[in-house]
């Protein structure tokens, strides 16, 4: 397994569609723009994507943002074909020594599922991220600022899925 860092547009595709099985694996839906926001932020040297290659294949990316103090594991992705080797260990290490060697104080794995819902969705993914030794800390959720009546619908639609998954 070795680990690359890319700049290219042509990788931040790649990283896309990894991260399209990903959404599908893990019944979430993905983000749009994801390569439109690499451009932006690779602009001012703000990004770095890491893709971890097996006999010269992706199986897993993760893009980071390093800004401020901090370096924030933004998105993740792997391929499920490789998950048995467990590339996105080594993956998150390399992120954590760029970060270090950027001197950022906090590499900010961006979110963890309460302990007391072992049902929710990210529970894994949260095993996975205390794996590394970090500590939770909280901040601010993420807010939304409505600007037409059609996110209403959207609001609808998550709180109905939270609430029927149970978190």
């Amino acid at each position: 397994m070795t680990i690359e860092r890319a700049q290219s547009s042509k990788d931040a595709k790649v990283f896309s569609n990894i991260y399209q099985k990903t959404a599908y694996k893990h019944g979430f839906l993905p983000h749009r723009g994801i390569v439109e926001e690499f451009e932006i932020f690779k602009k001012d040297n703000l990004v770095e994507l890491f893709l971890a290659k097996y006999r010269g294949k992706t199986a897993a990316a993760a893009l980071i943002i390093f800004y401020g103090d901090q370096a924030v594991y933004h998105h993740g992705a792997s391929n499920p074909k490789y998950d048995r080797l467990s590339p996105s260990y080594l993956l998150q290490w390399e992120a954590i020594k760029e970060a270090k060697r950027r001197g950022k104080k906090v590499y900010n794995f961006w979110g963890v599922a309460s302990e007391d819902k072992p049902n929710h969705p990210w529970a894994g993914l949260t095993l996975f991220k205390k794996g590394f030794g970090g500590r939770p800390e909280s901040s601010l959720h993420s807010q939304d600022l409505p600007l037409t009546s059609k996110y209403w619908f959207t609001w609808s639609l998550e709180t109905l899925r939270r609430i029927t998954k149970g978190y």
